[in-house]
């Protein structure tokens, strides 16, 4: 366990972005002091190369007005009240031999003498002399005077190379405190980007341990993270949804099934229990049969409820004209409407589309036409108008019926539920809420208005296009 901490700590991503960005930290302060550095070190080299420069311009300038011994006075001058002069002064004939040199005391590290051994028409514009056993050297410019006699001044590089060595000690002296700090950096960076990520790792831990409820703070900061917060919650939802409509199916098969199921039950007993007689358990047969395909319809409609209130139920959607979709229900319901002497009238546009599952939304209207017609006495009205608004398509269901308790309408789309005045009529008080499933599967809405003698109005809401 001891070591099986620490070798999960340094594979883990906090580790790994801290390291990263220590040294992309460490590495941008490496080349920062180096830009820094050689910036240093070009302005002093420029600085020093001036002040020769200005030197050599000076006692040319000297020898071009007065000649040699006047120059060579100067330099007499200068070594008696200038001591700390910082430059070595040589003049040389043609043939490179020395006339006159002036050199600093302390500069006994360079060997002048290389100087005779390199003719100046020869040498580089700034000619490095190195020092003997040391890591200084001598800038030497060269100038010639006239045809006798050439001219070079020379400067140490110890002074400037002690103002870098010093930079460079104190930049070593900064790098351990900047390592710490990079670290300490990166590991708060990597602590606060990967926040997300822990609170994403124990919200799954949390839905396997049965915690359905949990959720991803999101940041509210707009980036990929939250996007991803955002879209897990989501997805937490519509699984705790399932789950909770797939509990709820349950629990209504259970309490939905026990009375046809018991019904089931006693005909084959009732059937068992009489003496051997064909006819009689012929009829038992049948009734059995007529049980089970209502058991059947009413969990495939169970299914469909629960499938559509979770948001899973799979929709066709296609662009289908209304008026097409409306009269293929109202034909089928042509021979029922004749026999109570029920009007259906159809008013709408013939072009109307709306993009929709036309089997599904055929199973909804069905069920709104079939209502219409059962609960419409003789001689009634049923309208069906259908029209767009703004961008939705409206279609009216409006029948001239028995109509509907006010205390009854919010209660009319409960699964089982069953008007007072309608519990007469065979059927299973699924097909409102069945209705409302796949009008709302298909990102619609359905309200109702009615009084009790004065009909129903159903209006159903669907996008136009989706």
């Amino acid at each position: 366990m001891f070591l099986k901490s620490p070798l999960k700590s340094v594979k883990s991503i906090k580790f790994k972005i801290t390291v990263l960005y220590s040294g992309l930290f460490l590495f941008s302060s490496l080349l920062l002091f180096a830009a820094i550095y050689v910036s240093i070190a070009s302005t002093l080299t420029r600085h020093d190369r001036e002040m020769l420069l200005t030197e050599l311009r000076e006692l040319a300038s000297e020898y071009s007005n007065s000649g040699l011994p006047a120059t060579e006075k100067l330099l007499e001058v200068k070594r008696k009240f200038h001591r700390q002069h910082p430059f070595l002064v040589r003049i040389a004939d043609v043939g490179n031999r020395t006339v006159d040199i002036y050199m600093p005391s302390p500069w006994t590290e360079f060997n002048v003498e290389k100087l005779e051994e390199m003719p100046p028409e020869e040498q580089p514009l700034w000619l490095n002399l190195p020092a003997i056993g040391g890591d200084h050297y001598l800038d030497v410019a060269s100038m010639r005077l006239n045809n006798r006699y050439w001219l070079q001044v020379g400067m140490s590089s110890e002074e400037r190379d002690n103002i870098l060595l010093r930079l460079r000690a104190t930049f070593w002296v900064v790098f351990g405190p900047m390592v710490i700090l990079g670290f300490i950096c990166g590991w708060i960076l990597a602590y606060n980007v990967l926040r997300p990520v822990r609170n994403l790792l124990f919200a799954v831990k949390s839905v396997q341990t049965g915690i359905m409820d949990a959720h991803v703070p999101v940041r509210g900061v707009g980036d990929e993270l939250d996007e991803l917060a955002i879209h897990f919650n989501k997805m937490l939802q519509k699984i705790s949804a399932v789950l909770q409509a797939m509990k709820d199916c349950v629990d209504n098969v259970a309490h939905d099934l026990r009375t046809p199921v018991t019904r089931l039950r006693n005909l084959a007993e009732n059937a068992l229990q009489e003496p051997y007689n064909t006819f009689s358990q012929h009829a038992a047969l049948v009734s059995c049969a007529e049980e089970s395909e209502r058991i059947n319809v009413m969990l495939n409609i169970l299914l469909d409820i629960s499938e559509a209130e979770s948001g899973v139920m799979q929709l066709d959607r296609q662009n289908i004209k209304i008026y097409g979709l409306v009269q293929n229900i109202v034909d089928a319901y042509s021979l029922l409407a004749e026999d109570k002497s029920i009007q259906i009238r159809i008013d709408g546009d013939c072009m109307l589309e709306a993009k929709i599952d036309p089997n599904r939304m055929s199973q909804a209207l069905a069920n709104l036409i079939d209502n219409a017609v059962k609960y419409t006495p003789a001689g009634g009205m049923i309208d069906i108008v259908f029209l767009i608004d703004e961008e939705n398509v409206i279609i009216r269901i409006h029948d001239s019926g028995i109509g509907i308790d006010p205390e009854e309408l919010p209660q009319i789309w409960d699964r089982l539920y069953r008007g007072k005045q309608n519990r007469s009529q065979r059927g299973l008080g699924l097909g409102l809420s069945q209705v409302k499933a796949i009008v709302e599967a298909h990102r619609g809405n359905i309200k109702v208005a009615s009084e009790r003698g004065q009909g129903s109005v159903f209006t159903i809401s669907l996008p136009a296009m989706i």
